[in-house]
């Protein structure tokens, strides 16, 4: 049977709830031994909120560190200038001490906009691609998937999960209006949030 890993990048500005939720049923439905979580380093036309980048891998990897199946990567905030996608797979490719095939977790907006990313031929055929549907973009999935003919059909694969209307942004304004963010947010990671003021 062959060995699948799942490749989880986003800003993680702050990581919730959601990512954790996305992350497990991936594993699940796509037998994933793994998912590792690569917080992103300096994403072109992307506003990081003023939030260094090491802070944000630190709350990722306080988050993720209960569950044995996930695990967490540098490898994006540790390369100098922009970071794309097509070079963290070849890297990852690169330095893995076994074969794998990788699965990309994104959100449909992302599948949507896979037709205008660097490289993005090239991508489907390093990795498959898990959506994680959300309501109101099949339309553009469809297109997006079919742009890409029979190599979109077969390596976008979709993913359907409990509805949970969060998001880092909603989170940010929420932290910045003084209200609580528990259970939306792992407890050590809002310490952290505390403890160096964030989003204010």
């Amino acid at each position: 049977m062959e060995k699948r890993i799942g490749i989880f990048g986003g800003s993680f500005n702050p990581i919730h709830i959601g990512h954790l939720i996305i992350a497990e049923a991936a594993c699940q439905k796509f037998n994933l031994e793994k998912v590792i979580f690569i917080p992103s380093g300096d994403t072109p036309n992307k506003s990081m909120h003023n939030i260094n980048k090491f802070v944000r891998y630190e709350m990722v990897k306080i988050a993720i560190e209960d569950n044995y199946k996930f695990d967490i990567s540098p490898i994006e905030i540790n390369r100098n200038g922009p970071s794309y996608t097509v070079n963290t797979i070849h890297e990852l490719k690169d330095i893995m001490k076994e074969k794998y095939r990788i699965f990309f977790i994104a959100g449909s907006d992302a599948i949507a906009d896979l037709p205008n990313w660097k490289h993005n031929m090239e991508l489907l055929t390093l990795c498959d691609f898990i959506c994680v549907e959300r309501s109101g973009d099949e339309k553009l999935l469809l297109k997006s998937i079919m742009s890409f003919d029979e190599l979109g059909k077969t390596k976008i694969h979709r993913l359907k999960i409990p509805k949970v209307d969060i998001s880092s942004t909603i989170l940010r304004n929420m932290i910045k209006d003084n209200r609580s963010v528990k259970y939306f947010i792992p407890d050590k990671v809002i310490e952290i949030i505390h403890k160096f003021n964030l989003y204010k």
